[in-house]
């Protein structure tokens, strides 16, 4: 049985309206939804995570990053490229501050590995940064397991690395946002 027979009863009717694509996400049923995820194109894909990603909500405490950060992390990746840049964040207030290199992090061209028996005993680092050597500043699964064992910030820069090309999670993975700082 295919994807929509998973877990029906035989006869049960299947909700997919024709024009659901011309809907707002949030007034698709299950059926429309996975549905469009079975048949998008690529593009559509990475719109909809774009428009996701872009729906951010504020973090209840960190609400900050310095400017500094971001572009010494952008220049960081761009010379790291065709693998990952990755870095701890120090969290000091509200504001990011800082990037902190982790001694023996391995980069590669589609993950970076922390060493984190080398992080230091410091309760000011609250998060992580990296980079992905394509244009989509999107979490992986791998991504997503990293947000929720290692502090309460993370953020993924995209290629070509420019002022837009970051965006901001939070632990559970939820989009949130950051305002650039001095």
């Amino acid at each position: 049985m295919g994807w929509f027979g998973l877990g029906r009863k035989k006869g049960t009717w299947r909700t997919i309206r024709a024009n659901y694509r011309d809907l707002p996400i949030t007034q698709w049923t299950e059926d429309e939804e996975a549905h469009f995820w079975k048949t998008c194109t690529e593009e559509e894909y990475w719109q909809t995570w774009d428009d996701w990603s872009l729906d951010t909500y504020e973090h209840p405490t960190i609400r900050k990053v310095r400017r500094q950060v971001l572009d010494l992390a952008r220049e960081a990746a761009r010379h790291s490229l065709p693998q990952e840049f990755a870095a701890l964040l120090r969290v000091k207030g509200d504001t990011i501050t800082e990037l902190v290199l982790l001694p023996g992090t391995v980069q590669g061209d589609a993950h970076a590995i922390f060493h984190l028996g080398m992080k230091p005993v410091d309760l000011t680092i609250n998060g992580t940064l990296h980079s992905h050597p394509d244009p989509h500043p999107y979490p992986s699964d791998a991504d997503f397991e990293l947000f929720e064992h290692e502090g309460a910030i993370h953020i993924i820069l995209g290629t070509p690395f420019g002022p837009d090309d970051w965006r901001a999670y939070e632990h559970t993975g939820l989009p949130t946002f950051l305002e650039v700082v001095r």
